[in-house]
């Protein structure tokens, strides 16, 4: 999927934006969209360091797909669009099911 291949125990994480609209039709500005987000961040893992040693619950391993949570500003913006983002893999909070 990208060029990008995570050393060490790092994730590349696609992150998930903030709908612009919402289901209903009601546009939201940029700073609401913001604090929506509030302190975690939701996004996929789009590629897994050679040494990441992420065991989630019931002891299964980080997969290419999963969704996770992990704080709002971890990890490093690797794109201009913001899109793909380096994290530590004890950075992630959270597995998404």
């Amino acid at each position: 999927m990208s060029e990008y291949q995570p050393e060490g125990c790092k994730l590349l994480v696609r992150v998930e934006k903030v709908k612009e609209v919402t289901d209903g039709g009601i546009y939201m500005p940029e700073t609401v969209r913001e604090n929506e987000q509030l302190a975690a961040t939701t996004g996929e893992i789009v590629a897994i360091g050679p040494s990441v040693d992420m065991a989630f619950a019931k002891g299964r391993p980080a997969e290419i797909g999963d969704k996770v949570i992990f704080a709002k500003y971890g990890g490093r913006v690797i794109d201009e669009k913001g899109v793909l983002r380096i994290i530590n893999d004890e950075d992630v909070l959270a597995r998404v099911t």
